[in-house]
């Protein structure tokens, strides 16, 4: 299974790692379930799917939620080659006893995503200069603060390690991915999820923060505003952010411009 643009770290793969995937898993015939519910979020535009490489051993896995902003509006899809029609039923009988029926709206929508329009071409451009703007701040934000952070390549999370702080942690009573996390909730309202739900060891002092915490439909009317050319820096971000309170955040770190990334 893989996920790319990547829920919980923000990274992607390259066109060429997916190509020697694709071999390995071509070699030993090895079925692949490709999570690219992100992939309209890739920052450059450039997202790749596997099934390029792999097309007969590839079944693809999507989306409204994450691409469409339309969190709660759980339409999923599975995109499978003819020479897994075999799998595709069976998986369609499973499915037949576990879900009855998607919501006459969610049908609508799901519609009109899929069919795409200029609306959500434009809409999607506009995501594609907001992200990485805020990604990047974010990131360079929290390595200035001394945390092990990758800036985001898609979609909107990051993963930071505060392993560095472990000392420092263990003496406030600290040691787990748990403990962190519940500690940063209750003490200064900063909701994440501890790396151990996403699979890392309990000892590892990581966590998944999410940074879409703006103004979605204000924020992205005034980037078109600005044009296709103009940089977004921390004034932008600021302006637009619903936590406009905090100071030692966004005064914090990266104090560059971000250029947009070209439409696609």
């Amino acid at each position: 299974m893989l996920n790319y643009p990547n829920n919980h770290t923000g990274r992607t793969d390259s066109a060429d790692r997916l190509r020697r995937l694709a071999s390995v898993a071509r070699r030993y015939r090895v079925v692949l379930l490709s999570d690219e519910i992100y992939g309209e979020l890739n920052h450059a535009g450039t997202h790749v799917s596997i099934a390029e490489f792999y097309p007969e051993g590839t079944i693809i896995s999507t989306g409204l939620s994450k691409w469409c902003g339309v969190g709660g509006w759980r339409l999923g899809t599975f995109t499978f080659p003819s020479q897994l029609k075999w799998l595709l039923e069976a998986m369609a009988v499973a499915a037949s006893e576990t879900y009855t029926a998607m919501s006459t709206p969610i049908q609508f929508a799901a519609v009109t995503a899929f069919a795409g329009d200029p609306v959500i071409h434009q809409y999607l451009v506009q995501c594609r200069r907001v992200f990485p703007a805020l990604g990047r701040h974010c990131a360079t934000a929290l390595q200035h603060a001394g945390l092990e952070v990758a800036a985001p390549e898609g979609g909107f999370y990051l993963f930071p390690d505060f392993r560095r702080f472990s000392l420092a942690l263990r003496a406030k009573g600290i040691s787990s991915s748990l403990e962190l996390g519940t500690r940063l909730l209750n003490e200064t309202g900063v909701a994440t999820i501890p790396g151990y739900s996403c699979g890392r060891n309990l000892s590892e002092l990581t966590l998944r923060m999410a940074y879409v915490d703006f103004n979605g439909a204000d924020a992205l009317d005034a980037v078109e505003k600005l044009g296709p050319n103009q940089e977004l820096d921390k004034t932008f971000l600021r302006q637009w952010s619903r936590d406009p309170w905090l100071p030692s955040f966004w005064d914090t770190g990266a104090s560059e411009t971000f250029r947009p990334t070209p439409a696609s």
